[in-house]
């Protein structure tokens, strides 16, 4: 039963180290650089059934904004049987600036790898069935604005493992439409 125990322990720190090498927060994050607006450009994801049209991690972000807290409100249009709702969730902060966690089919890990004015990358991780889920977002202010980040989020989905036929391009959907 001890060795049981150290044996969990062992694998749970080995996570977390793993998880913390590869999504390297953004240098000097701070949530106001954040706060405002957004437009969705591109889902990837290990597993691209949840990007895909109707699939748990298709959402598109509009906005965040600063709680007096410290946390995040996070909003975002998700298709629910066949149309567009308008949702959000409140990213809790970590002791880590530019990380926080937030519950969405289990423990999600939000990580800004990319900041700009005019561009955000998140790294998402969900620990499902023992198995990581991992989704990267690209956002822009603007379409074009959003663009200008491609180099970046290239690199993250291939850090995190992410195939190239994994991205999807949803840019060209909008929310407003069924």
């Amino acid at each position: 039963m001890k060795l049981l125990l150290l044996l969990s322990v062992g694998l749970g720190l080995a996570w977390t180290l793993q998880d913390q090498s590869q999504v390297p927060v953004q240098p000097g994050f701070s949530p106001e650089q954040v706060i405002g607006p957004w437009e969705t450009l591109e889902l990837a994801s290990n597993d691209r059934s949840v990007v895909e049209e109707e699939g748990a991690y298709e959402c598109f972000m509009t906005g965040i904004a600063l709680l007096d807290n410290g946390n995040l409100n996070v909003s975002y249009f998700h298709r629910k049987d066949g149309k567009y709702m308008k949702e959000f969730y409140v990213a809790e902060k970590t002791d880590t600036p530019g990380r926080y966690t937030f519950e969405y089919h289990g423990k999600n890990y939000l990580t800004f790898v990319a900041v700009t004015e005019k561009f955000v990358i998140i790294d998402l991780e969900n620990q499902r069935d023992g198995k990581p889920l991992i989704v990267v977002e690209l956002h822009g202010r603007t379409q074009e604005e959003g663009k200008l980040g491609m180099a970046h989020y290239r690199r993250q989905t291939a850090r995190r493992g992410i195939l190239p036929s994994n991205i999807v391009d949803v840019s060209s959907k909008r929310y407003g439409s069924s």
